[in-house]
């Protein structure tokens, strides 16, 4: 390992994932990078390890926790409770936050203080009030990141407070790291799991996608979905259309079916629009948040 490399390793129930990187280059580390169809977790024990990278460090243990302490304290951060003890260069954290996105800030500071070997994390993280209001929180922080649209499909399931994204966004932003740091922030979220598919950036399913998503929401029984939610979602890939969510009557899903079947450029489509009744028989319904506890 070439000197100033920093490796962090994770263990959790899905296995161990890590990365090394170079400081002079990575600037501040994030610990929410992923691949867009991978999966990582940080619920569980948490370990990170790195070497030193030769600076001035701190000379003894007392000084490196005033160091990290220093860290955790240079932003304000509300709902804050971490404890730190050092023995020999290695860091321990414990107390209890609200927030996952709280827990790996810590850690992320405590990792970046200069002289620390590794750092252990037992840090936990609030309940929720109940599964219910937790299930609406994450649906409700999907529905209103700015870059999820009509041509993005994200659900959820929560087991044990360890949430699971699953589903098809767009290429650009880089929507599976947004939407992750912004699930981490709801409160008694204690792990996120992404199972996000990145669509390709074809220029001609873009051409699709906005031709029909100009002829269904213009037509005059369906333009009331226009910005409701579930709505219409138009999922477009290699030419295939698979249209989700929910309408109200039967007509309408037969009239969105064959307003996408007479779009130029689609090759197949695959309508899972659901009626109102249908939705309430418990068919699953487009941005839901299933509870599997």
């Amino acid at each position: 390992m070439a000197r100033g490399m920093k490796c962090y390793f994770m263990t959790s129930w899905l296995g161990v994932n890590g990365v090394c990187a170079d400081p002079l280059t990575e600037g501040r580390h994030k610990m929410t990078r992923q691949h867009a169809t991978g999966r990582w977790t940080t619920t569980g024990f948490l370990v990170l390890l790195l070497t030193t990278t030769g600076d001035a460090a701190p000379s003894t243990d007392r000084d490196l926790e005033r160091a990290v302490e220093d860290r955790l304290a240079s932003e304000e951060v509300v709902g804050f409770n971490v404890e730190v003890s050092v023995r020999e260069a290695a860091v321990t954290l414990d107390g209890e936050v609200p927030t996952l996105w709280h827990k790996e800030w810590a850690v992320a500071r405590a990792v970046d203080t200069d002289g620390v070997d590794s750092v252990v994390s037992h840090v936990t993280i609030r309940d929720s009030e109940s599964p219910t209001e937790l299930a609406q929180a994450v649906a409700d922080t999907i529905r209103r990141y700015p870059y999820y649209t009509v041509f993005d499909d994200v659900s959820g399931s929560i087991r044990q407070s360890v949430v699971t994204l699953r589903g098809v966004v767009t290429p650009r932003p880089d929507k599976p790291t947004d939407l992750r740091e912004r699930v981490a922030r709801v409160p008694g979220v204690k792990g996120v799991v992404t199972d996000l598919t990145v669509l390709s950036p074809s220029i001609g399913d873009e051409r699709i996608r906005i031709a029909l998503a100009r002829r269904l929401y213009g037509h005059s029984s369906l333009n009331r979905y226009l910005g409701y939610a579930p709505g219409i979602h138009i999922i477009v890939e290699n030419g295939y259309v698979t249209l989700k969510g929910t309408v109200l009557t039967q007509a309408e899903k037969i009239q969105a079916d064959s307003i996408a079947r007479r779009t130029v450029g689609v090759i197949k489509v695959d309508n899972q629009l659901h009626t109102k009744a249908e939705a309430r028989q418990g068919m699953p319904q487009s941005g839901a948040v299933v509870i599997n506890d």
